[in-house]
């Protein structure tokens, strides 16, 4: 019945459910492979792949030659930017029974991320031209610049041919992508519209927005001041905090330049010990007001569940990051717990970031607030809000960085941020695009190539189909 449960949610993507869900279960059933198969399959859906890789090669030794989880650590392996080991991952699904058409996509998928393009064209001509290979064949085309091209086959009569509904959303954001990329801003936006109202992952509104409020009631300087404090530790945490497509991941792949920084991706331990807390403490209370329960022996243990998540990363570097998209809740809690951490927070003009997440599938990830523009609107100035109680509020190093800056002043941003973290400066930090690193998120195709301008302004494009977003953010323009 719990795996049953996961597995509404998780197809839902009411990922914060599931993982409340999988942890009360793995507390019952801590050896459950069913249960921890999904806690993967969670880890990867909100792309936190150290926890992801860390479960499934577990699974994988346990239980060896299993298609389903063999797939997954493929997957795995890819968004943590090793694509050797994933294609190794990949044969052997492969040859333990797993759909060929699904292993030939996938592979595609790897060399379209890593832009072998030649090897993506061969796997490209291995396929039948039918609905289910339409958006990788179309990503193809966008890596090789036919934009043209690519519109031709996305608007083609595909969408008879079983495709299920999140692949076809899917494909309307890479032709909302590839009408951009030529200029075609009103067909762009209509493509990108389509998508969110075939999607009906449900949003709620109150229960979003109470959750922020909540959190800035609590902690606040005399609360944070009265809580238990976890140990200092060697490696220090540092958390990029940030909305979806703020520059988060541009400013992760800099930092991955650095000898003495790791980066860990979007880490949901934090989200984990939150939910362990109230069962640790067995408080009466619920999320945030169990954190007043919270003893000495329970900080020391919470902080050693994070550094235990990240130790893999941290061997021989000073700093690693975490860029979780919901650490704008979690900072209070974490600065407490690894009182050792610092922050940065990241800002982008919230027209240019609402547009940008808008046109960009992040239903996918959860983030079902982007399906509506009055909603993307209050949750910027949520989140704009919270960042500012925290910066007010917290003991722990912190400070702003805004995206317009970083770009059009990518060394004197760059030099400060490394300065903020007590590193010597390091001139690859500035050739961040040189990296044989592939970025692990949906950004993966911007942040591997040299600064550019481009992004900034882009919301003048799609202006007239902003107003009710122009109103609600317009004291912050």
């Amino acid at each position: 019945e719990l795996v049953k449960s996961v597995q509404s949610l998780i197809s839902k993507k009411l990922f914060q459910h599931a993982y409340a869900v999988i942890e009360e279960g793995l507390s019952s059933y801590p050896k459950s492979s069913k249960l921890r198969f999904h806690s993967a399959q969670l880890a990867l859906e909100t792309m936190d792949f150290i926890n992801a890789l860390k479960i499934l090669e577990e699974l994988n030794k346990e239980d060896p030659c299993q298609p389903s989880i063999l797939v997954l650590l493929s997957r795995a392996w890819s968004h943590n930017g090793d694509f050797d080991k994933a294609i190794v991952y990949l044969d052997e699904a492969e040859e333990a029974g797993a759909n060929k058409l699904l292993m030939l996509i996938i592979r595609a998928e790897y060399y379209e991320r890593s832009r072998k393009l030649d090897l993506l064209d061969e796997c490209i001509k291995q396929m039948s031209k039918d609905a289910v290979s339409i958006n990788i064949r179309a990503r193809a085309l966008i890596a090789r610049k036919d934009y043209v091209g690519a519109i031709d086959l996305l608007e083609s009569d595909y969408e008879d041919g079983g495709l299920a509904v999140s692949d076809i959303i899917h494909n309307c954001f890479i032709l909302a992508k590839a009408y951009d990329k030529i200029g075609e801003y009103d067909k762009a936006w209509m493509s990108a519209k389509k998508a969110h109202e075939i999607d009906q992952t449900p949003f709620n509104a109150d229960k979003h927005f109470a959750t922020f409020e909540k959190m800035m009631a609590f902690l606040d300087v005399d609360m944070l001041n009265a809580l238990a404090e976890g140990p200092n530790t060697e490696v220090k945490p540092f958390y990029i905090v940030g909305n979806p497509r703020s520059g988060t991941s541009l400013l992760e792949q800099i930092l991955s330049m650095h000898p003495d920084i790791e980066n860990a991706g979007e880490l949901s331990t934090g989200h984990k010990m939150m939910l362990q807390v109230g069962q640790m403490t067995d408080s009466f209370h619920r999320w945030p007001s169990n954190m007043i329960d919270i003893r000495q022996e329970d900080a020391d243990l919470l902080s050693h569940i994070y550094m235990d998540s990240i130790i893999k990363q941290s061997k021989g570097h000073k700093v690693v990051s975490n860029k979780a998209l919901n650490l704008s809740l979690q900072l209070g809690f974490l600065s407490k717990i690894l009182p050792s951490s610092r922050a940065v927070i990241l800002h982008r003009h919230p027209l240019d970031n609402a547009v940008s997440c808008y046109t960009t599938n992040l239903l996918a990830s959860g983030h079902s607030y982007t399906n509506n523009l009055e909603a993307l609107g209050k949750t910027w100035i949520a989140r704009k809000k919270i960042s500012e109680h925290w910066l007010n509020t917290l003991s722990i190093p912190m400070m702003e960085l805004h995206y317009e800056q970083l770009v059009a002043n990518q060394r004197i941003e760059t030099e400060r941020l490394i300065k903020f973290l007590d590193l010597p400066w390091n001139e690859d930090c500035i050739n961040f695009h040189k990296s044989k690193r592939v970025a692990q998120t949906i950004s993966y195709d911007q942040v591997n190539k040299k600064m550019y301008k481009t992004s900034d302004g882009r919301w003048r494009n799609y202006e007239k189909h902003l107003g009710p977003l122009i109103d609600i953010v317009q004291e912050y323009i």
